[in-house]
C-alpha cells in the first residue's frame, strides 16, 4: 500500500539521479570502455545484444527499479527522521554497505566474474545511493 506521506517529487528526482549517474558512469567517458573490456565485449556486440525492443524493456525495468529503490530509501529516511543532506548521505552510505555490497558479492563470486566488474558496479552504487539519500533527506 503506498504511503501518502511520502513526497513523490524527491522520489522521482532521486530515481532520475540514479539513472543519470548510471548513464554517465557506464559511458565511454568514465568507465564504459573498461567495463566492456572487463566483460570481454566490443561496442558492436553490446549493440547487437539489445535490439530496439529489448533495449526499451531494459530501460523500463531500470526506471522502475530506480524509482522503487528511491521510494524505499525515502521510507527509511522518513522512519529515521533524517532532514539534512549529510544525514541522508550517511544513511545512503550505510544502506549501500549493508545491503548492496553484501548482496552483490556472492553473485560475482559464484559467477566467477572479473573483480573489476564488481568494483565498478559497487562504486557506481555508492555514489548514486549517497546522493539519493542526501536529496531525499533534504525534502
Amino acid at each position: 500500500m503506498p504511503d501518502p506521506t511520502i513526497n513523490l517529487v524527491p522520489v522521482i528526482i532521486a530515481g532520475v539521479i540514479n539513472m543519470v549517474i548510471g548513464a554517465l558512469w557506464y559511458s565511454p567517458f568514465v568507465v564504459g570502455k573498461l567495463w566492456m573490456r572487463s566483460m570481454g565485449k566490443k561496442d558492436e556486440e553490446i549493440k547487437q545484444g539489445f535490439s530496439g525492443a529489448a533495449m526499451g524493456i531494459v530501460y523500463v525495468v531500470n526506471t522502475i527499479a530506480s524509482l522503487l529503490f528511491a521510494y524505499v530509501l525515502a521510507h527509511i529516511i522518513k522512519f529515521a527522521s533524517l532532514s539534512t543532506f549529510a544525514q541522508g548521505a550517511n544513511a545512503g552510505f550505510w544502506i549501500w554497505l549493508g545491503f548492496v555490497v553484501t548482496t552483490v558479492i556472492p553473485g560475482y563470486l559464484y559467477e566467477s566474474r572479473p573483480k573489476i566488474l564488481y568494483f565498478l558496479f559497487i562504486i557506481y552504487q555508492l555514489i548514486s545511493i549517497v546522493l539519493m539519500g542526501g536529496v531525499l533527506a533534504m525534502w
